[in-house]
């Protein structure tokens, strides 16, 4: 197993914590995308439903395990010994969720997260709710409110001096308020803070002395974001390399960066454009669905890294030089190759362009159902 793959093994561990109430499970189930009566949905209610600390893996980023804590300020989980009950130091980053004004115990876990030096976010949720109650006053403005809730969550922050992210979010109402600027915005750091956090581990137990290894080993056992294995490789690499922490984080920034180039390639009404909207959720008439250009790449939420390029009408290139298709082709890092009649011989050329040029592909029939009705 390589560094690399090691790495990819690695799992961040968030922790979605707050008074009891204020929306946590419901929260967690607007990540997952579920009802909260669907398999595998966080349990919901008006009395207390989280007795421990239970792991979700997120949908989009499987590196991402989310844990949702049982509330803070209960019969069962008192605020003076939740953070010590809840062991915060297992976790790489918190989610402090509150659905009212922030209250004492809401600072007394921001305060502990700062003590960790930990990355953290301010959730206020069921914005919808309060939205709903304020719009029956006279000279209801919708802005303004949000506005107010937004200073109200920042005010105690400001006063310690703290300005983390803030989120109004609502966890029925998903499509408005601000759960895709949260989503949007976790996508955007969490690969940076895996980045420091498999860093820190490798810097302690291969250079941070017997007792940081031991803890540091010790920790990632018990969270289980490494196999016993995958740790013992580490060691062996580095003792075979010499690899350091440092160069180790550098190269990982970048990779964090880096994203895989796919081209789709297809004849003119091949179906290419169709299969690349299909790709990234599109119908062909929304706005932001393919179009025949290859100037722009396609994105996916469900494919971060990847960025799928349009190129259909390819027999153009070919009748004119396949030399210079090569050229083309050398741009990109895999390719689809589009067939949606076998009876042509041009996907076989285009094959055998991309294996001269030693880069792997994959062959795709489209308009399948086509197919069948023309041979009945």
């Amino acid at each position: 197993m390589s560094l690399l793959e090691v790495f990819d093994c690695f799992k961040i561990d968030i922790a979605v914590t707050g008074e009891s109430g204020a929306g946590k499970s419901s929260l967690i189930n607007a990540f997952l995308g579920l009802n909260p009566d669907d398999a595998g949905a966080a349990p919901t209610g008006a009395v207390e439903t989280t007795k421990e600390a239970t792991m979700y893996l997120h949908p989009n980023l499987p590196h991402v395990r989310l844990w949702d804590l049982p509330g803070m300020g209960t019969p069962s989980f008192g605020s003076k010994s939740y953070v010590k009950t809840m062991n915060f130091e297992l976790y790489d980053m918190f989610m402090v969720v509150i659905s009212e004004r922030v209250r004492e115990n809401n600072m007394l876990l921001v305060d502990e997260i700062e003590q960790q030096k930990k990355p953290y976010y301010l959730i206020r949720t069921k914005i919808d709710n309060e939205i709903r109650s304020q719009r029956r006053k006279n000279k209801f403005s919708e802005m303004h409110v949000l506005d107010q809730m937004r200073r109200d969550c920042k005010k105690y922050l400001k006063e310690k001096k703290l300005d983390p992210h803030v989120f109004l979010v609502s966890a029925i109402d998903t499509q408005n308020y601000e759960l895709q600027k949260l989503t949007d915005t976790l996508k955007d750091e969490v690969s940076q803070l895996k980045v420091e956090v498999f860093s820190s581990f490798l810097d302690n137990i291969l250079n941070g002395g017997w007792i940081k290894a031991r803890y540091a080993t010790n920790h990632i056992q018990q969270t289980r974001k490494l196999q016993a294995e995958d740790i013992t490789t580490l060691q062996n690499m580095y003792k075979h390399t010499g690899f350091g922490a440092a160069k180790v984080s550098v190269v990982l920034q970048a990779l964090s960066h880096f994203q895989l180039d796919v081209a789709v390639l297809g004849e003119t009404g091949s179906g290419a454009s169709t299969f690349v909207n299909a790709l990234i959720g599109l119908e062909n008439e929304e706005c932001g669905a393919a179009s025949a250009s290859i100037s722009n790449p396609a994105m996916s939420l469900r494919y971060p890294d990847v960025r799928f390029w349009d190129i259909s009408g390819i027999e153009g290139v070919m009748d004119y030089s396949i030399n210079e298709m090569k050229e083309v082709l050398n741009c990109y890092d895999f390719f689809i190759i589009i067939v949606s009649d076998w009876q042509k011989a041009r996907h076989l050329t285009l094959a055998k362009a991309v294996e001269e040029i030693r880069k792997h592909y994959l062959l795709v029939q489209t308009k399948v159902g086509l197919s069948f009705t023309d041979s009945k």
